[in-house]
């Protein structure tokens, strides 16, 4: 068992591994393929006042997805000055929340040394480095499937309490 102040300082050096694997050097390892380039473009149209309501189409069949992930990271490539990045490093940073969220979810339901185990493996898995470092639109999912769900399940906690 390890104390509050521990279990802290244990965290941020998680968060801190999380940050390096993701962060560093993340211009030469980042991919930019088709998807990435049209998510620019799109990202760029609308920092020139041209607005969209539909975001990219399904893979998986005839419909578009919403186009949040567009308006998430246009500010990104802005403050990138244009360049790719920008928005990669937007998926990185919502790649290093997670970690967190996988921490706390796994403190709450099984405790605080298998929550700080879960945010460790999270945050060296190789798998989701590779895909922290690029802009494709999938690649932010976890962050928000994860806190969805988890607002879920406290917004039901909470009604049952009162």
């Amino acid at each position: 068992m390890t104390s509050k102040k521990n279990t802290v300082l244990i965290l941020i050096g998680i968060i801190v591994i999380a940050a390096f694997f993701r962060l560093y050097r993340i211009a030469d390892y980042l991919n930019f393929l088709g998807d990435e380039g049209r998510d620019v473009m799109v990202a760029r149209h609308i920092l020139q006042g041209d607005l969209t309501f539909l975001g990219p189409r399904s893979s998986a069949g005839d419909f578009y997805l919403g186009p949040i992930y567009y308006y998430l990271m246009a500010p990104f490539l802005f403050l990138s000055n244009y360049h790719p990045v920008g928005p990669a490093i937007m998926v990185a940073l919502f790649s290093i929340a997670t970690v967190y969220l996988v921490f706390r979810i796994g403190s709450e339901f099984f405790g605080k040394n298998a929550g700080l185990i879960a945010a460790l493996l999270y945050s060296i898995s190789p798998l989701v480095i590779i895909h922290s470092r690029s802009s494709w639109n999938p690649n932010a999912m976890p962050f928000f499937s994860i806190a969805a769900l988890y607002s879920a399940y406290k917004g039901i906690e909470r009604k049952n309490l009162y």
